[in-house]
């Protein structure tokens, strides 16, 4: 069945090409997600319209898949996967569930074809993995794959995390404070203990003086 394409549409063609498809394929899907429409004459006239829209589309998605790729150039995903010896995984991280993990994780949307893997990824370590959408429109994003975790292991990593970074803020608060009785002069360190000194005799005097019975 001869079509028009409304949209690009990958391995058919682009907007505004008339392609040959199978009618069940155009009847079911295409022409239903308005992705094309029947090769009347009325299309045909509008050939010319129907890829100026398409190029139109065309140039929105790069735009955005641009800013989505400049979105993730400074992000690392993690991914955990069982492994064995060797630190070859058990099974492998594909395109698809690295675009899936990018959703999750950072909630960016992105095509998994624009994921450019070679091959999947069947071992543990570090890998920069290629972004693409189109020949002008590339980028990158970090990739780590790790071992999986027992259950707890990672509640345990993070209560460390959050126990060292109260630390050094405490550690970083003391020297803060250390280096401004530093700077203080012996006028206002003798001040600081008469007035010191002035608050406890009031203490105690107030603690000696006997209590009056309300009239």
């Amino acid at each position: 069945m001869k079509v028009v394409l409304l949209d690009d549409i990958v391995n058919v063609g682009e907007a505004g090409d008339l392609v040959e498809v199978k009618r069940g394929y155009a009847r079911n899907y295409l022409i239903p997600q308005r992705l094309a429409e029947p090769a009347t004459k009325d299309a045909l006239n509008r050939l010319e319209l129907i890829k100026r829209a398409g190029e139109a589309k065309r140039a929105h998605r790069m735009s955005e898949a641009a800013g989505k790729f400049a979105e993730l150039a400074d992000r690392r995903l993690m991914i955990q996967m069982k492994a064995g010896t060797q630190s070859r995984l058990f099974g492998a991280v594909t395109s698809a569930m690295i675009a899936d993990e990018i959703s999750r994780q950072f909630g960016v949307e992105i095509d998994r074809r624009h994921v450019m893997l070679d091959e999947p990824i069947k071992h543990l370590g570090e890998f920069t993995v290629p972004l693409k959408a189109s020949s002008e429109v590339t980028g990158e994003i970090s990739l780590t794959v790790e071992a999986e975790r027992k259950p707890g292991e990672l509640e345990q990593r993070l209560i460390e995390q959050d126990r060292a970074e109260r630390e050094a803020a405490e550690a970083a608060e003391a020297a803060a404070a250390g280096e401004a009785a530093e700077e203080e002069g012996p006028e206002q360190v003798e001040a600081a203990a008469e007035a010191a000194e002035t608050q406890e005799k009031y203490e105690e005097h107030e603690q000696a003086a006997p209590e009056t019975e309300p009239a």
